[in-house]
């Protein structure tokens, strides 16, 4: 009988430590068994301590990274890893029991490399549902059509077996939002296949309030901009205006109303508002960034 994988989870963490606690006490009731996974937790503010009398099982580490970003964080994880397989969640995110077992049944199945897990949202009170609340179930984590459309698939809920890391190279931390996709985009490009799989499955809660999704979608939109924003260079940058336009307001609406979703009309409608605003918001940024301000981590 040939023994199972051991697993090393790489969960980065940012100023998040209640959610964290959710997230470890998840990790620590997997069905898999314990003497055959790690949970590398990597703190990326080490100016952030970790709070007294924090509970962490005896196969969890914490540790820092200095350099800003998630990316970075998770290439700190992937140096200390020691497993055969590597799954990458974040702090929020709630794994079912079976999250590790599942992923590992599938990959010692034969030709598998790299498994995009589902993400449920949810919302944090289902009978006072918030507007920022119905946009991420609108539009948030659809894994599923980020793997088989996008052929990509977010670290939210990624396994990977260690040899892709070996061959295809660790995240670019000098991103700060998307290097996931285009991580498993040049993980594509050597020939590892991608799969999504409904049954190794994470809960993620729904961001609720605008200062959120307003910090993730301007983190996002410096991310999304490929090339480079300086003044010599107005008319080509503001020829990327009408695209802008279509990601952040048109598309979006289109798809709103075009693909099934648990809204009524009433919360369709403030979805639309969310996306005019998103759109606002876009059009200031870009320009902020066009004339030399920082990309937002």
């Amino acid at each position: 009988m040939t023994s199972k994988p051991f697993i090393s989870i790489i969960v980065p963490t940012y100023h998040d430590w209640e959610r964290l606690q959710l997230c470890i006490q998840a990790l620590d009731k997997q069905t898999y068994p314990k003497e055959l996974y790690e949970v590398i937790i990597v703190n990326n503010d080490s100016n952030d301590l970790v709070p007294d009398q924090y509970y962490l099982p005896r196969n969890f580490v914490i540790l820092s990274e200095g350099k800003p970003g998630s990316y970075a964080a998770r290439n700190k994880g992937i140096d200390l890893a020691k497993g055969d397989i590597y799954g990458f969640t974040d702090s929020d995110c709630i794994p079912h029991p079976n999250w590790i077992e599942n992923a590992v049944k599938i990959l010692e199945k034969g030709n598998i490399d790299r498994i995009g897990g589902d993400i449920e949202l949810f919302y944090q009170d289902d009978s006072n549902r918030t507007w920022v609340e119905l946009y991420e179930v609108a539009y948030g984590f659809n894994q599923k059509r980020m793997v088989e459309v996008n052929k990509g698939a977010v670290t939210a809920n990624l396994f990977v077996k260690k040899e892709l890391f070996d061959k295809v190279g660790k995240f670019d931390c000098s991103k700060k939002s998307g290097e996931d996709i285009r991580w498993n985009r040049r993980a594509n490009s050597f020939g590892y296949n991608l799969i999504f799989a409904k049954d190794v499955k994470i809960d993620h809660p729904a961001r609720s309030t605008f200062k959120a999704l307003k910090n993730k979608k301007l983190r996002e939109l410096g991310g999304v901009l490929k090339f480079d924003l300086n003044r010599q260079n107005i008319l080509k940058n503001v020829s990327y205006l009408p695209f802008l336009f279509y990601i952040s307001f048109f598309h979006k609406t289109y798809r709103l109303f075009t693909t099934k979703m648990k809204l009524s009309k009433i919360e369709k409608a403030k979805v639309v508002l969310i996306n005019i605003y998103l759109f606002k918001l876009y059009f200031f940024e870009f320009f902020r960034l066009m004339f030399g301000g920082e990309r937002l981590r």
